[in-house]
């Protein structure tokens, strides 16, 4: 065979072997990231087995470089495009090996979903007129997450505070069926017990997994004005609280309740409005408001 063939025959595959050891390790970093954020660390430099693999790739690459330059610089012998496709098929295997875990490390998220809508699912049980809405607070804290500034995403956890809007009325569990469906006004007594729900959500969270993301849970009542279920003053009420409040707030005010039937979107966003300073942080309210009608509703049908 002509050498000039049998250089072709083994350039084309090193060349596809570097192109896909590339889109490997853009795959492998976006793995990295992704595992990060859902085991919620916010600093991550990386562990030995992650360097060394990575290190790995990049060699591997490397010799993929090396094995083109080799082929065009000398002459080769037919043996070569056989190296080359065993390369070629190394490659492959460890991208396909990449793609694998990213795809596994997606449905273990799946599955710890399907689990916290198991938990809310129990909440939607005893009140018939909330159901959906922990799902509604969890789309709409997304919404607003994306909402926000670079700056202001890069303090967040985005995995934590979804987690968070999913379980915020968690401890509602704990509060009597008769006091959650009541249709006339709570007296003091069962006004103070639902109350407890933050309190017992956190309770509910510090043995488990979850227990990062309780402090969130406990103070999503907490008000601008220091007037909130526990009284903290504005600065210690952690952002993530306050995003949540700002959805459970829409999400209450346009969905049918035991109490009164929803509102138009203009109408929750009038009172919302109005609220912004006391109750909800005015700033997160403005991004919030700004964020198009259809989408807001679209969450709620």
């Amino acid at each position: 065979m002509n050498s000039e063939y049998i250089r072709l025959f083994a350039t084309i595959p090193m060349l596809i072997g570097a192109v896909i050891m590339v889109l490997t390790i853009r795959k492998y970093h976006s793995f990295v990231k992704y595992f990060i954020e859902e085991t919620y660390e916010k600093r991550h430099s990386g562990n030995a087995t992650e360097k060394a693999a990575l290190t790995l790739l990049y060699l591997f690459l490397a010799g993929f470089v090396v094995g083109i330059a080799d082929t065009l610089i000398r002459g080769v012998e037919p043996m070569y495009f056989f190296i080359a496709i065993i390369f070629l098929l190394g490659a492959l295997f460890v991208f396909f090996s990449v793609r694998t875990q990213m795809a596994m490390a997606k449905r273990l998220r799946e599955k710890t979903l399907e689990t916290m809508k198991a938990f809310v699912n129990a909440i939607d049980m005893k009140d018939a007129y909330t159901k959906g809405h922990s799902e509604h607070v969890y789309r709409l804290v997304d919404l607003l997450y994306e909402s926000l500034d670079s700056r202001a995403k890069n303090l967040i956890n985005k995995a934590k505070l979804l987690d968070a809007a999913m379980l915020h009325d968690i401890g509602k569990i704990s509060i009597k069926d008769e006091i959650l469906n009541k249709t006339g006004k709570l007296d003091n007594h069962e006004w103070e017990e639902i109350k407890t729900h933050p309190f017992n959500g956190k309770k509910m969270l510090e043995d488990s997994c979850y227990k990062e993301i309780g402090d969130w849970v406990l103070y999503h009542h907490e008000r601008m004005d220091g007037h909130g279920y526990y009284g903290l003053e504005a600065k210690k009420i952690p952002i993530e609280s306050k995003l949540i409040a700002i959805a459970d707030t829409y999400s209450a005010l346009c969905t049918d309740r035991v109490y009164r039937k929803k509102m138009t979107h203009e109408q929750a966003a009038e009172i919302m409005m109005e609220a912004a300073g006391t109750q909800l942080d005015s700033s997160l309210v403005k991004i919030f408001l700004s964020i198009d009608k259809e989408s807001l509703l679209r969450i709620l049908s």
